[in-house]
């Protein structure tokens, strides 16, 4: 039987809105935060887990990249397809449960090996969030109030950020061990990753408090969904714009990942400081950047610079310029002064997430919105989420040599990694131009067909 085929125009009046929905915007605000604070602890924490597990910087550059995208490069587009056609609301709740409870294992774990079966559930289950959230927010706003949408949640995962390095920092400075049973005395490290990860089943469960909301603008009736074959194909259809696109984000994200990954023990090993005597500092600049990323990216993706045919891409290829002082951190003479040059690409991460998901949002149809963010999410995972750490590991160990050389990987790397990531979103800006002059409707989708 033929899909029922729908328009990506829902008239505004049916989007429920801020007024409507917004207990559920408060709970995904809560889930980026924790999201953002148990991805990122233990990259702050890298040192005393490095030293407890005895492990080396290559071992450490694993749990920072491939333990954490290994499960979601597997499942993130069986995930995505889930979330295009079932209740999201239970996928929210289920996804942060596990990644919270998997979070709290890894204070616990004994070695390596644990460690990285535990981090790989942890991101496995924050592979379930992102795409569901947003294809949540896309049925929340209208188009031309999403970008704003996007930064309020968004902004949970910056604050996310702070505390992943200001919580364990304390914890740390404080010198909190924890008596457990079986387990007996806990160090400091195990008892930030028990803290952080304690509050998310919480979460999750409030999740089921929500309604599910109806979906806008799909082109399917209730109960029907095109096989992933015809996804696929029709991604595949319009890959002069989504492959760099896609290439662009991923680059970016190697730099990215990578820097933000060993921030910390770049810090440590250049300024001879301790994790407490800066986790303070780095959080309050961790804020301070990505909120205002993520407002600035808001204001101008829904700006008429934004609005305008490929303004948003035009944005995205400029951003990784202004991301360029961030790997420049190691010419800086005083900690302070490194840690405002990686606000950089503090600022700059932001408004590339605002950015690239406003238009993601904007060129493909309601159901294929969590299937190609989950898509995103797993060609980026291996050479960004899982390569990004390695790499900067393997040129620290292997060609420099030197473990306090850190900062000069974040040259070797993140700028040539950069120039590339700007020349993608280049190119995908000239198809997406080209596309339009061609057919003005290159955003809208074509029935697809189904049987039962």
């Amino acid at each position: 039987m033929d899909a029922v085929a729908h328009t990506n125009g829902a008239d505004e009046a049916q989007y429920p809105g801020l007024r409507g929905a917004w207990w559920l915007l408060i709970l995904l605000f809560l889930s980026a935060n924790l999201y953002s604070i148990d991805k990122a602890i233990v990259g702050v924490l890298a040192e005393p887990i490095r030293a407890t597990l005895q492990i080396s910087d290559v071992q450490m550059g694993l749990l920072l990249g491939l333990a954490y995208t290994l499960l979601s490069v597997l499942l993130g587009l069986v995930l995505g397809n889930f979330t295009d056609h079932h209740s999201r609301r239970k996928i929210l709740a289920f996804s942060i449960i596990l990644w919270s409870l998997a979070t709290m294992a890894g204070g616990l774990a004994r070695g390596f090996g644990s460690f990285f079966v535990f981090r790989a559930l942890v991101g496995l289950g924050e592979a379930g969030l992102a795409p569901t959230a947003l294809s949540v927010i896309a049925d929340i706003f209208p188009p031309r109030q999403r970008g704003r949408a996007l930064s309020g949640y968004f902004i949970g995962a910056t604050m996310g950020t702070a505390l992943s390095s200001v919580i364990p920092g304390w914890i740390v400075a404080a010198d909190i061990h924890w008596h457990l049973p079986v387990f007996g005395v806990v160090e400091p490290w195990r008892v930030a990753f028990l803290v952080c990860g304690a509050i998310g089943p919480v979460i999750g469960l409030l999740f089921l408090t929500t309604p599910e909301l109806p979906r806008q603008g799909s082109r399917w009736a209730p109960g029907q969904q095109p096989p992933v074959r015809e996804k696929l194909a029709y991604l595949y259809d319009r890959k002069a714009l989504l492959a760099p696109l896609y290439a662009g984000f991923c680059l970016y994200y190697v730099a990215f990942v990578g820097i933000t990954a060993w921030t910390t023990v770049f810090v440590m090993r250049t300024y001879g400081v301790t994790l407490p005597e800066f986790a303070a500092r780095m959080g309050v600049i961790a804020m301070i950047s990505g909120t205002a990323g993520y407002l600035l990216g808001g204001v101008l993706s829904d700006s008429a610079i934004g609005r305008r045919g490929g303004g948003k891409l035009a944005l995205l290829a400029a951003l990784p310029v202004l991301a360029m002082p961030g790997t420049l951190a190691v010419l800086m003479p005083g900690v302070t002064s490194a840690l405002i040059a990686l606000a950089a690409i503090a600022v700059a991460t932001p408004m590339v997430n605002v950015a690239m998901n406003a238009t993601m949002q904007e060129i493909l149809p309601n159901d294929m919105r969590g299937f190609s963010y989950s898509l995103l999410a797993v060609v980026s995972a291996l050479p960004a989420g899982a390569g990004g750490p390695l790499i900067f590991a393997l040129v620290t160990e292997h060609v420099l040599h030197d473990p306090a050389r850190m900062g000069t990987s974040f040259m070797i790397v993140g700028l040539p990694v950069l120039v590339l990531s700007s020349a993608c979103f280049l190119y995908a800006r000239h198809a997406y131009r080209s596309q339009t002059k061609a057919a003005p409707t290159v955003s809208s989708a074509p029935t697809l067909t189904a049987s039962r």
